[in-house]
């Protein structure tokens, strides 16, 4: 009997420590997709950013986040070019942090296009950059409801990723390199930038700039994915990708994008709505959940 009451009351245990991670709202995240992409395309200089940027910090502010803006300009091109990372702190006052990032801006040419008459057509962006977004402001609406007992997290939503030339890394992740390169704080613990993650067919490989930078953090990562049973987290190392976790490693942060590059809507008018799913963006958010809330 002793040994059955021993036997319910650890079943109990570890029932009450499973129920400590919040539940990732798929459908509100889609939601969020959804009405990014409702404003219409997001490119620097684009009534459809204004609306974007709104958007986010109108919820950032419901989600009680302490919120910055941080306003820069380059040049592109030839062409001055302003931009606008949107930066949110939750729980400033605990010293350990973890960093999550995302970019909402969206290609202002489908240079991917078959068709080249159509590669100065903006696209959409509704995985490269809506979903990324998405899935931040839902962690965003359930780090304000409960508070983690072990990180206080910070955000930054970058401007300017999508406006590079291929093969020319110096001219992608503008808004991130801008951030790095002005980054006086503590370094957070851990830091993930989260890309086009809601792919139908969702499949997310290591990358090699952060196994390469952060071989713990990814292989914590794709562990909870495990656990979790998102047999979309391949263990495999595919592509060196310039995201904008690159700028954040090169100033020494422990740093890792989750990212399907396996995409063939990439950079097309194809980047709609209909190719992405809730529940792609569930499996990266409870991932992300998981990771914030474990007691360790």
């Amino acid at each position: 009997m002793n040994k059955l009451i021993f036997f319910l009351f650890l079943m109990l245990v570890i029932s009450s420590c499973a129920d400590n991670y919040p539940s990732f709202d798929v459908n509100n995240a889609f939601e969020h997709l959804q009405k990014q992409c409702e404003l219409g395309v997001r490119y620097p200089g684009s009534d459809g950013i204004e609306l974007c940027r709104d958007y986010i910090i109108n919820n950032l502010t419901k989600y009680n986040a302490e919120i910055e803006l941080q306003k820069f300009t380059v040049v592109l091109n030839g062409e001055e070019i302003e931009g606008v990372n949107i930066l949110a702190s939750f729980y400033p006052q605990m010293s350990r942090r973890i960093l999550l990032g995302a970019h909402y801006d969206t290609r202002p040419w489908a240079d991917k296009e078959e068709d080249a008459t159509l590669h100065k057509t903006p696209i959409l962006g509704a995985n490269d950059a809506a979903s990324g977004v998405a899935v931040l402001l839902e962690l965003a609406e359930i780090i304000s409801a409960q508070q983690p007992q072990q990180f206080g997290i910070d955000m930054v939503f970058f401007d300017l990723e999508d406006m590079g030339a291929y093969g020319t890394n110096e001219t992608w992740c503008l808004g991130s390199s801008y951030f790095a390169d002005n980054y006086t704080k503590p370094k957070p613990e851990k830091a993930i930038v989260i890309d086009m993650i809601g792919d139908a067919d969702l499949s997310i490989n290591m990358e090699y700039f952060s196994y390469h930078n952060s071989p713990n953090l990814v292989r914590e990562v794709w562990e909870i994915a495990d656990q979790l049973g998102y047999n979309e987290f391949k263990s495999r190392i595919v592509n060196r990708i310039y995201d904008d976790h690159y700028p954040l490693i090169a100033i020494g942060i422990n740093a890792i994008v989750v990212i399907d590059f396996e995409y063939p809507s990439w950079h097309t008018l194809e980047d709609t709505p209909d190719k992405c799913s809730p529940h792609s963006l569930g499996v990266v958010g409870q991932t992300m959940v998981n990771l914030i809330y474990q007691e360790k």
